[in-house]
């Protein structure tokens, strides 16, 4: 095996490592929309039975809770799924959901403090009501709390889920608004059923809604060349990405610009991708040259991309911040590209990792299209 594979598939390798414990986490990722709405009834209904259970904070049960806490055990004991423990990690974790479309079993999130951040969490069980528990106030403990409630309707921040959304309820909250007489049709029984046509399209909206944009900016450095170790500039990237939302592990398509300064040529990598969750996401792809590369350091000595194996990174971000209809976070991107000797031979390992090993810092927008249509 030449010395630019070695070193591609080492670094496949470790990612693989790192994404496979994300991915057996992920039990909900084809989750079908009847499967969820079974979900979301067994985590709702399990979560009445600690009504009048005392706060506590730190709490977990079953005798005592605090407002994670609860969220924590319901969904760990009542479906199997294994949240993170604390408030905020868990508005870190799940996807956002804009509140006409929320259902029962989605997460509300408020903002109860005087920093500004999100603080309390509870479980939306439909007609405007949650289930929460509530450390100060009138009642305390786990309780059943209205979002037209003065308190809570004002602190009220944004809904998120964790599970897929079931669609029952949007479909029939779509019916009532069409008053669609002419896409539904009564069986020899009496009973209505929805359209093919109408299924068709429905299932159409869904994919779009799930379908996330984002465009990211960075600037690109690394430690060292082949001659010394050092802070380099090694140019700019920007990218536009795509992906899937509507599973756990989402799959997207991008497209990157990216001057190298290191190497003194532009390249343009087509990447797929696979999103874990919203801090982390691995890609790989061809990259297409455009110019002359050289080796870092050294203008005289003449390289060349490899077209395929082209590129495989990681990308970790951080909390996005909502502005308007918008996410905004902070990248870092780690990627290694393969170069090669002009003839085509494989350059020395030294000078691979040198050349191909990059980082980029900056700055990713991301818009769910929903917000678009």
């Amino acid at each position: 095996m030449t010395t630019r594979k070695a070193v591609f598939y080492t670094f496949a390798f470790f990612l693989f490592v790192l994404i496979v414990p994300q991915l057996c986490a992920q039990n909900d990722s084809n989750m079908s929309p009847s499967e969820a709405a079974i979900a979301r009834k067994k985590f709702v209904d399990y979560s009445k039975q600690f009504i009048g259970k005392p706060y506590v904070s730190g709490g977990i049960g079953p005798n005592s809770f605090d407002c994670s806490g609860l969220i924590f055990t319901v969904s760990r004991e009542s479906i199997g799924k294994q949240l993170p423990r604390t408030t905020k990690a868990i508005y870190n974790y799940c996807e956002n959901v804009d509140a006409k479309e929320r259902e029962a079993g989605d997460l509300v999130f408020f903002k109860t403090t005087a920093s500004g951040e999100v603080s309390h969490v509870g479980i939306y069980i439909g007609s405007s009501q949650f289930i929460h528990s509530v450390s100060d106030g009138p009642n305390t403990g786990v309780i059943v709390s209205s979002l037209k409630e003065n308190y809570w309707k004002s602190h009220y921040f944004c809904t998120k889920r964790f599970l897929p959304a079931s669609n029952s309820d949007l479909l029939a909250d779509a019916d009532k608004k069409s008053g669609s007489a002419s896409a539904e049709k009564t069986s020899s029984s009496g009973s209505s059923v929805i359209s093919t046509q109408k299924m068709v399209r429905s299932s159409g909206d869904s994919f779009l809604k799930s379908l996330v944009l984002d465009a990211s900016i960075s600037l690109d450095w690394s430690f060292f060349t082949p001659e010394y170790f050092r802070l380099n500039s090694r140019g700019f990237d920007t990218m536009i990405h795509a992906r899937y939302a509507g599973t756990s592990l989402q799959p997207g398509l991008g497209s990157c610009l990216r001057y190298d300064a290191g190497t003194g040529n532009f390249q343009l990598p087509i990447v797929l991708s696979l999103t874990v969750n919203e801090f982390f996401r691995v890609f790989a792809g061809p990259v297409i040259s455009i110019g002359q590369a050289s080796q870092p350091g050294n203008s005289d000595v003449k390289i060349e991309n490899s077209f395929f194996p082209g590129i495989i990174g990681v990308c970790l971000s951080t909390p996005s911040v909502k502005v308007g209809k918008t996410l905004i976070s902070l990248v870092q991107d780690i990627h290694y590209t393969v170069f090669n000797d002009t003839d085509g031979s494989a350059l020395s390992f030294g000078k691979s990792i040198t050349t191909g090993l990059v980082f980029a810092t900056g700055v990713r927008v991301t818009l769910p299209l929903k917000n678009v249509l």
